[in-house]
């Protein structure tokens, strides 16, 4: 009797046990004054650590400074080779500006500079695919008074659109 309880116990807690989300979120904002794009983006830190470790054979937990020049030239990296931003068909290139903690999550920190007048842009975001097979990228866009979102998956990692 006590084995079998023990079983629906651990059934109970089994089955009532939290579902792991594999999301990231970024922001996009428009600069009009100085023709660049500030982008925001939001990781899980432990999805990141295990990320770095798998794909580099580093672990981060082992350093206190995220924005030290070694791991800064990994992020920068690994988010140039996931990250594409196209204006016009026009590759654009950012900068990896530095990032920092906030609870469970890392904040990174991005910027477009001197884009020129477009009429659509091309994202790819396939950070953390390669980790996560379910794996979503929530992307947000503010252009003066216009926003717009999407949700990137390993099946669909790119948008395209028009303002």
């Amino acid at each position: 009797m006590k084995k079998f309880s023990f079983l629906i116990i651990l059934i109970i807690i089994l089955g009532f046990s939290s579902h792991k989300y594999y999301v990231s979120t970024s922001l996009f904002v428009f600069k009009q004054d100085s023709s660049s794009v500030q982008i925001t983006m939001k990781i899980f830190k432990d999805d990141f650590i295990n990320l770095i470790n798998k794909n580099y054979g580093i672990d981060l937990e082992n350093f206190q400074n995220l924005n030290s020049n070694e791991i800064k030239s990994l992020i920068k990296e690994y988010l140039l080779s996931n990250l594409l931003i196209n204006f016009d068909d026009r590759k654009h290139e950012f900068f990896y500006l530095g990032s920092e903690e906030n609870n469970e999550m890392i904040i990174f920190y991005l910027e477009l500079e001197n884009i020129l007048p477009f009429k659509s842009i091309k994202l790819q975001n396939t950070i953390l695919f390669d980790l996560h097979d379910k794996q979503q990228n929530i992307i947000h866009l503010k252009n003066g008074n216009k926003k717009r979102s999407f949700i990137l998956r390993k099946d669909s990692p790119v948008t395209t659109f028009e303002f």
